[in-house]
């Protein structure tokens, strides 16, 4: 079945780290853009309407800025033109401020049933440094809200490696949120972009990253703290507990078909891939349908090394076989010496035809990763919403 991805590209203020495409949501005429996405979503023809799916995501920007009535919508028009199946997820990201009890009971009212909160950080100076547009008692009230609310699961986004922040603190934040009895938690560790305002203020010398070493044990210890709570490591960043995986989020892992909607939302479809331009003004005025796609043409053997990194976030690994089933000759796996050196150092590990990083091996991916590439060369991502 296909995933369903929808791209809501506004938010109250820009957060310093945030690197996506986004527009302030003060003075836009949301309707209008709701309109524009109702229409993208009427225009899906053959061989894709119709289609069944089995999870919707709203993610963004903060989709949860958008009013009840709008997200409703949306999931009708979805409905419309999808075989929705009767048990599909159904998510949305939503930040603290807009997470209020009527809120929640309006989304499940319109079928939401998992909701990731971006909470960040529970220190409030850390937060106003990000920019945040909320502190810390609202955010540990609409996660105890969200747990109070008819929803299914409930998760929560915590970043790891922020300027100043001090790693007692962050396991402290993490043991907080646990006690509030989530059900998932996405642990970031905070990627520097130079465009960004935090990425400047870095460069300037204003603001000192934390280093390395220090990222990957916080991350090791706040690893420990989930898994001894009872989650599991399913993915790099990501924890669940048992039944609680993201299911729309495991078909970017694991080769699966998702199509997107929205400026700057990317899909993969019957092995093609495009992408919505990021220009909202115009995705209005032409009601979601005057843009076009931003086409991609990978080759079989580019989809098949992408099948293999995006499989190896997984901790359940890849199975080699199953890919060479799916590619044949397009799939060239990596190299036994390869293999063999990088499970000596104890970053991976084999079982028959199942591969997968070890947990030293996934805080240092994107190295190991990129061995792993036929060429040696750069690790190929699949693009991800």
């Amino acid at each position: 079945m296909i995933g369903l991805y929808v791209h809501v590209p506004y938010c109250t203020v820009r957060c310093s780290y945030c690197d996506f495409y986004l527009v302030p949501a003060r003075g836009r005429d949301l309707d209008a853009f709701v309109d524009a996405l109702c229409g993208e979503i009427a225009s899906i023809g053959p061989p894709l309407l119709g289609r069944d799916a089995d999870t919707i995501h709203f993610g963004g920007g903060t989709p949860s800025i958008l009013s009840p009535r709008a997200l409703d919508r949306v999931v009708r028009a979805l409905r419309e033109s999808f075989a929705i199946a009767q048990q599909a997820e159904i998510a949305l990201e939503a930040n603290p401020e807009d997470t209020t009890q009527p809120r929640l009971e309006a989304w499940h009212a319109l079928g939401v049933n998992r909701v990731s909160i971006g909470v960040q950080s529970l220190d409030d100076g850390l937060l106003r440094r990000m920019r945040r547009p909320h502190d810390a008692p609202g955010a540990l009230a609409a996660v105890a809200a969200a747990r109070r609310s008819p929803l299914r699961s409930v998760g929560v986004d915590l970043i790891l490696g922020l300027p100043g922040q001090d790693a007692a603190g962050a396991l402290t934040d993490l043991a907080r949120v646990v006690d509030l009895g989530v059900d998932h938690v996405s642990l970031y560790l905070l990627e520097v972009h130079e465009r960004t305002s935090l990425g400047k203020a870095i460069a300037l010398g204003r603001l000192a990253a934390m280093g390395d070493d220090a990222v990957a044990a916080l991350a090791d210890a706040a690893a420990d703290r989930l898994e001894a709570s009872g989650f599991e490591q399913y993915e790099i960043s990501n924890f669940a507990r048992p039944g609680h995986r993201s299911r729309h989020n495991l078909k970017y892992w694991t080769d699966e078909d998702y199509l997107g909607f929205g400026p700057s939302a990317h899909s993969y479809v019957l092995g093609r891939r495009w992408s919505i331009p990021g220009r909202l003004d115009a995705y209005i005025a032409g009601r979601g349908a005057g843009l076009g796609r931003i086409e991609e043409s990978p080759s079989r053997s580019d989809r098949a090394s992408e099948a293999l990194i995006a499989g190896l976030r997984l901790s359940d690994g890849v199975d080699l076989a199953a890919l060479r089933g799916r590619y044949g000759a397009d799939f060239t796996g990596p190299g036994r010496g390869t293999l063999a050196d990088l499970a000596g150092a104890g970053l991976l590990e084999t079982e028959g035809d199942r591969l997968r990083l070890t947990r030293r091996g996934r805080l240092v991916s994107n190295e190991v990763l990129a061995r792993l590439l036929p060429d040696g060369g750069p690790a190929i991502r699949p693009p991800v919403n």
